[in-house]
């Protein structure tokens, strides 16, 4: 069996290898696969019928969803952003353009942040840096959506908030070994398509 030793190795080898990947995307590449992937996410029923949604604003390679955000607001949809205090992340509106800064991550985050209540959001576009086919998700490795999210992991069935994975294709992998912190995807989204992994909560 495998010490922790030999478990952080391996998720830090991933990382690196997805987040290289990610930064190394054909600009072409990149805006087809992100094109797709949006198609795919408003095509899904969870996320028409879903009024508060949480989603991020890229960062080192993620796909960027300025086009899905620019729809979501067209159709009347409530936004929200990832906030990091310290060790704590939580969720609140969307800022107006030239509203924000840049955390210490150098990630985009309102200025003046409004806490919102994470039970209400009905869907939350989630980045990350590898999934699996059973839904286990690995970020950064500082752990802020695990820690946001950790009520879920005493939840039998999805109810609220989803969290909609968003990645490349390229990093879903067979298996990651699941660890006890590790809150799953309800499904997750790449130019490929949607993969629920939670479908009798649909």
């Amino acid at each position: 069996m495998p010490d922790s030793s030999d478990f952080k190795r391996a998720r830090t080898s991933l990382r690196r290898r997805m987040r290289q990947r990610r930064r190394g995307l054909d600009v072409h590449e990149r805006i087809a696969a992100q094109r797709a992937l949006i198609r795919a996410i408003r095509s899904l029923s969870t996320f028409r019928r879903a009024r508060r949604i949480g989603v991020y604003l890229a960062f080192d390679g993620e796909p960027n969803l300025d086009a899905l955000i620019r729809a979501a607001l067209k159709s009347r949809k409530q936004l929200f952003v990832p906030v990091l205090r310290g060790l704590e992340m939580y969720f609140a509106p969307l800022p107006a353009a030239g509203s924000t800064r840049h955390n210490f991550f150098g990630i985009l985050e309102p200025k003046n942040a409004v806490r919102a209540e994470t039970l209400s959001l009905d869907l939350v576009l989630t980045p990350l840096v590898a999934f699996d086919d059973l839904g286990t998700r690995i970020g950064v490795g500082r752990g802020y959506y695990d820690r946001c999210f950790a009520f879920l992991r005493h939840r039998r069935a999805w109810i609220r908030p989803k969290l909609l994975g968003v990645a490349y294709g390229f990093q879903q992998v067979p298996r990651i070994e699941k660890q006890p912190w590790d809150i799953p995807l309800w499904g997750a989204a790449t130019e490929h398509g949607v993969q629920v992994f939670a479908p009798q909560a649909e």
